[in-house]
């Protein structure tokens, strides 16, 4: 088995949507005219809060084990299934809000890798019960792993300084009032977070939050957040208006789900709620209805298209692109050099008692070298890392020697009802390479392996009292591998191009099989989504009209393709291999 690896290229892209996306019905919101406050968000809540909701994860299969006929089939949908209409570019990239690295869906099911879901506002604050709530795609996002390993459960904030994070998307350092660390984002987001916050603040109005994130939440008021944090969240709000990446997630989401988040659509519910409308009641004839045909966008939330390429040839095509009444366009037009390579050494997709029995390379041992019982499992796949009493010890052995370039990747967490634990990675001859404080929530960890090793092993720290606390650990995942692998993007001659066109003429010398991309950032604009051109020679199509009527014709991915026999073909007469 070979691990996922990021497939890491600044490729910038735009998200698709839903063909049949659902729109907003007829007197959705009817209820709220006339409400103000208090009354105006528990009606909201009563609007709102039912529909469906996709299992949390990635998509599960049917085992066969009871019935053999439904081996291989879908069981349920996962959230990543739903990412893959909300959150999909139309280059297959995955729209992260956390970090400019691009990545890509996987051509099946399942999670793209290096990245996790995240909840924006985090599930440790209403103790992590797995509700409702827990699995809103409104409140998900597919996030970096390494910006959310960081993230953790801390609140957004107003940072003093972004000493502990910064990648150039997401941040993280200490808040000008907590003098505790919070994460913040660029202002390009900064309206999705907050709008997400006070959706869950409104569809989940009734929970319960976890006394231990008092200065964030509160039980007590209908406003459910704290004055510093309402502080933030109205400042984030009113920074970034609503944007059409927004709106086209809104449309998604209600087509999966059947419900709607109403401070996307009337941004001044917000203010009604909790800003500087409270007290004045909703005329909805007044609201700025941001999914009507009439609601211009801001420009500086415009998501520039970049359309289909045209008349493409064995060395030219022509690019397209929409016109945003700009002065200048830059058009960058570059293939893709890969190198390198990536190879798992070891392999433990999830903990449990037939596959550790079965594993070659990873044993389950108490710490005097002895095999430590199957027993405690923490769920179906995970496991418990020690005893009240024992610690257990996860050893890969049998793997060779770590080459350069080796890493480990371990999805671990505090076991349940445990509040802080510690996890030691060690080396040959039980040499400690790495303590890692560990979240609540489920994370990713991944840490350098020094070449040469030949043995590693995960323990917890120290084990804890009954009175004071332990500190034990649930294992998830663990994968040890190694690489190089490499992705660049190598611009053809003359590009960029500055241009005053919405279309320009590509010459080019690329072999035939070439796949060539491009993209536009207009002036003053964000880039546009890329465009894939694959050269192919032209073939005449003989008789497309043919008298049998054995020609089909069907549109995908927005072309017309001609099937003839065996043969697919473009409106251009080029063979259609996709």
């Amino acid at each position: 088995m070979s691990l996922p690896r990021p497939y890491i290229c600044l490729i910038a892209c735009i998200c698709v949507v839903l063909a049949h996306a659902e729109q907003l019905p007829n007197g959705y919101y009817d209820a709220i005219q006339g409400k103000q406050d208090s009354v105006l968000k528990a009606t909201l809540h009563q609007i709102i809060k039912g529909g469906e909701r996709l299992q949390y994860g990635t998509n599960t299969y049917h085992s066969g084990y009871n019935d053999p006929d439904l081996a291989g089939q879908l069981k349920a949908y996962g959230t990543w299934y739903g990412f893959q209409h909300t959150d999909q570019l139309s280059n297959g990239c995955v729209w992260d809000m956390y970090s400019t690295t691009k990545r890509y869906f996987p051509i099946k099911d399942g999670s793209a890798a290096g990245m996790d879901i995240e909840h924006s506002l985090p599930k440790s604050w209403w103790g992590g019960t797995e509700n409702e709530a827990y699995k809103d795609l409104y409140l998900l996002n597919p996030a970096d792993r390494v910006a959310n390993n960081n993230k953790s459960n801390y609140p957004p904030g107003i940072l003093s300084d972004s000493n502990k994070v910064n990648n150039g998307t997401f941040f993280m350092g200490k808040d000008t009032q907590w003098k505790d660390y919070a994460f913040s984002i660029i202002d390009e987001y900064k309206g999705d977070f907050a709008r997400a916050y006070f959706y869950v603040a409104t569809a989940y109005h009734d929970i319960k939050w976890d006394a231990s994130y008092s200065k964030y939440v509160t039980n007590t008021s209908y406003l459910t957040f704290t004055p510093y944090l309402i502080e933030v969240l109205l400042q984030w709000h009113r920074i970034d208006p609503v944007s059409e990446k927004e709106i086209n997630r809104l449309d998604a989401i209600s087509t999966i789900q059947h419900n709607r988040n109403p401070f996307i659509e009337y941004p001044e519910l917000v203010e009604h709620i909790w800003g500087n409308k409270k007290g004045t009641i909703v005329n909805l004839a007044d609201l700025t209805l941001t999914t009507s045909e009439n609601y211009e966008i801001p420009i500086d939330t415009i998501n520039p298209m970049a359309y289909l390429a045209t008349e493409i040839t064995d060395t030219s095509f022509i690019a397209h692109w929409k016109d945003q009444a700009r002065d200048s366009y830059q058009l960058d037009v570059f293939t893709i050099q890969e190198s390198g390579k990536n190879d798992t050494l070891v392999a433990m997709p999830g903990f449990k008692n037939d596959i550790i029995k079965g594993h070659k390379q990873i044993h389950w041992q108490l710490e005097d070298g002895s095999d430590a019982p199957y027993t405690l499992m923490d769920g179906s796949y995970a496991v418990c890392s020690s005893t009240q009493e024992k610690k257990r010890v996860i050893r890969f052995n049998n793997f060779g020697t770590a080459p350069t370039n080796t890493f480990l990747t371990v999805k671990c967490c505090v076991y349940k009802g445990d509040q802080t634990a510690d996890l030691l990675v060690r080396g040959n001859n039980d040499e400690v390479l790495y303590t890692q404080p560990l979240s609540l929530d489920e994370e990713y960890y991944t840490f350098a392996i020094p070449e040469g090793t030949t043995t590693i092993s995960l323990i917890q720290k120290e084990i804890g009292t009954k009175s004071k606390g332990f500190h034990r650990i649930s294992f998830q995942q663990a994968y040890l591998y190694t690489g190089d692998y490499q992705c660049n993007e190598v611009h053809i001659d003359g590009s960029p191009f500055i241009l005053s066109t919405t279309s320009y003429s590509i010459q080019h010398n690329q072999p035939i099989g070439t796949t060539i991309y491009y993209r536009v950032t207009p002036e003053g604009l964000r880039t546009s989504n890329t465009i894939a051109v694959t050269q192919q020679t032209t073939t005449a199509l003989p008789n497309i009209i043919t008298p049998d009527h054995k020609t089909k014709k069907l549109l995908h991915d927005g072309q017309l393709i001609i099937i003839l026999g065996n043969k697919k073909y473009n409106a251009l007469g080029q063979v259609y291999d996709k």
